[in-house]
């Protein structure tokens, strides 16, 4: 699993965003993203791929970071009408741009990505530690103005 070394203010376009992406193309089929089943899905993998020291000092920053990118590919569906991905085919193991034009999201998952983009605000939580320079509040913020539009 690559680490958040990269500075972005996306996690989407991080090299963790760009692994919880292929994770989730090779578990899912991808013709339309269920949020409750990508939560699910991407805690799976965290909890298999992550070294038990990891597990234990790193799995709370990550499996926010993979809700922040759930939050950020329903935010891209609603201002966009698609979610556009890069993810890697297993079997050409070559990267392709996938376009994915159906979401499922419940309120419940839009009332769970907002506590924690509120969480992930806070100046003492990893991701807004390692991101905060970057943009990283504002593009929170448009996330949660966004996502409040659909409660």
């Amino acid at each position: 699993m690559t680490k958040m070394s990269e500075k972005t203010a996306a996690i989407k376009g991080s090299p963790l965003g760009q692994d919880l992406l292929d994770a989730l193309c090779a578990r899912q089929l991808f013709s339309a993203l269920d949020v409750s089943q990508s939560i699910i899905t991407l805690k799976e993998y965290l909890v298999k791929d992550l070294s038990p020291t990891d597990l234990k000092y790193f799995y709370p920053v990550y499996f926010d970071a993979a809700r922040v990118l759930l939050a950020e590919c329903a935010a891209e569906f609603f201002q966009t009408g698609r979610i556009c991905i890069t993810a890697l085919d297993p079997v050409r193991m070559r990267y392709g741009s996938h376009e994915i034009r159906q979401i499922i999201i419940m309120p419940k998952d839009v009332s769970r990505l907002l506590r924690v983009l509120r969480r992930v605000k806070e100046p003492a939580h990893g991701l807004c530690h390692k991101h905060g320079g970057n943009g990283w509040a504002e593009h929170i913020e448009t996330l949660c103005q966004t996502l409040a539009k659909l409660q």
